[in-house]
């Protein structure tokens, strides 16, 4: 078919976008579990039929990046002809999906004309996925099959009729079978909205006229990414980090090497060089590694354009086999996310190089934690589980945003405390900004938060997720590290007990007991000397930090600030 008119083209892409949106909705409006409806823990995408990637919601990053390769599993696996309109497959294999088990991936066959025309698919955290450690997450697992159920593409619903043994596997088979299966249908009616949608696209246009124009759109969408990129210097470009430890070796680092290679209107990101997988669960897969691999891509060159299949085509990731960031089965990945966000601040030093004007400092990594009672002897089920925003890293330009997610987790929100107060037997007490800040710079890092938690029923068991307590991420050009995360249970008692470190199983905390949890802050970026006097003046009015502490800090004359605050 000849090309289609630009109008056509841009109604047609931007219905789709649409419809990724209403899918999106549609999932938050249904789910049962606070992670989904509440945090957003989810990604959201509709694929033409080769499982290009046409559109996305708005949800995290990383999952949006691994969608469409899972599909295009999906059609290795059955072939085009091998879907039926109807199916709904599911897929958790970390290999596969790129992440943990616990985010399953469910993809939907959408058909017109007895035509395969496309896919819609939701990757989501499910409340539980029957591994080791309740709602996921393990800290010390060794092996992928102590992580969970693990979904191989395999059909809930094989031509619209459900599959009734494997749905009753499922649901007898995780702690939480209500918040599951009600999060299960929720995915369900998110990609039947898409289907719907995109069939309604066909119906006006034609199914042939919308894949032209889709095409058309990529293709567009990849020479405006290749202009961006050949404005970068030609170059080589190196950067590394490490890893606190992964669960098991706790005496040892672990150590993550990227080189970035700009050639023309191309980028190669290599990781050789780093550390073998790890004997525990903190190993990164390949398909998630390349996924975000192109949200910094994405975020350093057109972030404001809806990304599609086209925006990724000028990038090419490359890792030796069976490294922390491409492990192979049965490396267990279950706390994947710690390199997830070593992968993406490791990228941007490296560009930093060629491009120090728009790449920011390393915000904080990411710190999540569970309480959670799973034995019915001890009082009602329940688990509860969430990212806590912490602080952005310093721009070239600005300050750090503060209280926001860690990058890999784009716009999530932590869960409101009428939710979780209305939902689990917790209170929350304080919701603050976190003050303990070294991300200092001529831009500082953004601040961390503190969230305090009194229990008001007993024998509830705490699990956390921390990193880069020892090895902390940094600031650009000058600027301090990002900080660390700290876990408080007591505090300001005789049996006040500070955690550095992940832990599972902890507890059992009884009714009145404290947890605080303290997120770090974000890397600087410039010299903390050539800081703007007013920025610190503000610093000081909004209660983030002291005169003494800024005289200290930035070098600032004693007279000349108390002269400003006066």
């Amino acid at each position: 078919m000849k090309n289609t008119d630009p109008i056509t083209r841009q109604v047609i892409r931007n219905a789709a976008r649409a419809a990724a949106l209403e899918m999106q909705t549609t999932l938050i409006k249904t789910a049962h579990s606070p992670l989904i409806y509440e945090v957003q823990d989810f990604g959201v995408v509709m694929t033409n039929r080769f499982g290009q990637l046409i559109s996305e919601g708005a949800a995290l990053a990383g999952f949006l990046g691994c969608l469409p390769p899972t599909i295009q599993s999906g059609l290795h696996i059955f072939g085009e002809d091998g879907f039926k309109e109807g199916d709904v497959i599911l897929a958790n294999e970390p290999y596969d999906t790129g992440t943990h088990a616990s985010d399953v991936a469910l993809y939907v066959p959408i058909f017109f004309e007895e035509k395969l025309v496309g896919f819609t698919s939701v990757m989501a955290h499910w409340a539980d996925i029957g591994g080791m450690a309740p709602g996921g997450w393990c800290p010390n697992s060794t092996d992928v099959h102590q992580e969970g159920l693990i979904f191989s593409h395999d059909k809930l619903y094989d031509g619209g009729k459900l599959n009734k043994v494997f749905h009753r596997f499922i649901l007898n088979n995780v702690r939480e079978p209500r918040s599951v299966e009600g999060d299960l249908n929720a995915k369900i009616a998110a990609c039947h909205t898409g289907v719907r949608r995109y069939q309604e696209l066909c119906h006006r246009y034609g199914a042939e006229c919308v894949e032209t124009s889709l095409t058309e759109v990529l293709n567009q969408s990849e020479k405006r990414m290749r202009d961006e990129i050949s404005c970068f210097p030609n170059g080589i470009y190196r950067a590394e980090g490490f890893m606190d430890n992964d669960g098991i070796r706790t005496d040892q680092r672990l150590k993550i090497s990227v080189t970035v290679t700009v050639k023309d209107d191309s980028l190669e990101i290599n990781f050789d060089g780093s550390d073998p997988a790890a004997i525990g669960p903190v190993n990164h897969p390949l398909a998630g590694t390349v996924a975000m691999c192109g949200t910094i891509m994405k975020y350093l060159t057109m972030p404001f354009d809806a990304t599609n299949d086209g925006h990724l085509r000028p990038l090419v990731v490359k890792a030796p086999k069976n490294t922390v960031v491409s492990a192979e089965y049965p490396a267990p990945c279950d706390s994947y996310g710690y390199a997830a966000e070593v992968v993406i601040h490791l990228v941007t030093r490296a560009l930093s190089e060629a491009i120090p004007d728009r790449c920011p400092a390393a915000t904080y990594q990411m710190y999540a934690f569970y309480l959670l009672r799973t034995d019915p002897r001890h009082g009602k089920t329940f688990i509860y589980g969430e990212p806590v925003d912490g602080g952005g890293g310093a721009f070239p330009h600005d300050d750090g945003p503060s209280g926001i997610m860690f990058v890999g987790n784009g716009d999530a929100p932590n869960t409101p405390a009428e939710i979780i107060e209305s939902r689990y037997p917790v209170r929350v007490t304080r919701y603050a900004l976190n003050p303990e800040n070294r991300g200092y710079g001529k831009y500082r890092g953004g601040y961390g938060v503190i969230r305090d938690y009194e229990m008001v029923e007993d024998n509830i068991t705490l699990q956390t997720s921390t990193e880069n307590n020892r090895n902390p991420l940094w600031g650009l050009a000058g600027g301090g590290d990002a900080g660390v995360a700290r876990t408080i249970l007591n505090e300001g008692t005789d049996r006040e007990m500070v955690l550095d470190d992940r832990v599972t199983d902890f507890g059992p905390l009884m009714k009145g007991d404290t947890l605080s949890v303290r997120t770090p802050n974000g890397g600087g970026w410039g010299n903390p000397a050539d800081r703007d006097l007013g920025r610190i003046v503000t610093d000081i009015k909004s209660e983030l930090l002291d005169i003494e502490q800024a005289i200290a800090i930035y070098n600032v004359d004693r007279k000349l600030l108390l002269n400003k605050l006066a």
